[in-house]
């Protein structure tokens, strides 16, 4: 697999609605959120997001969330 994120690679991804083009949504797994998925997994909950926009519901509905991370991945993440 391929993936173009490294260290601060985040705040160079889109959000979720395009912010020059009027009704126009990004998804998959270059999308900004803060769902906490990747890969496919991030592709298809942006893209449930995105069809949940579009039919005037919130972004979120019938997304599940992901537990909180475990302690070993919270460790991790406060390591960085």
């Amino acid at each position: 697999a391929v993936n173009w994120y490294f260290p601060g690679s985040y705040d160079s991804m889109p959000d979720l609605a395009s912010s020059s083009i009027p009704n126009a949504y990004f998804v998959g797994d270059l999308v900004r959120t803060r769902h906490g998925s990747w890969s496919q997994e991030k592709a298809y909950v942006t893209g449930l997001q995105a069809a949940n926009v579009i039919a005037g519901r919130e972004p979120d509905a019938g997304v599940v969330p992901l537990k909180p991370d475990e302690p070993h991945v919270a460790a991790g993440r406060s390591a960085v």
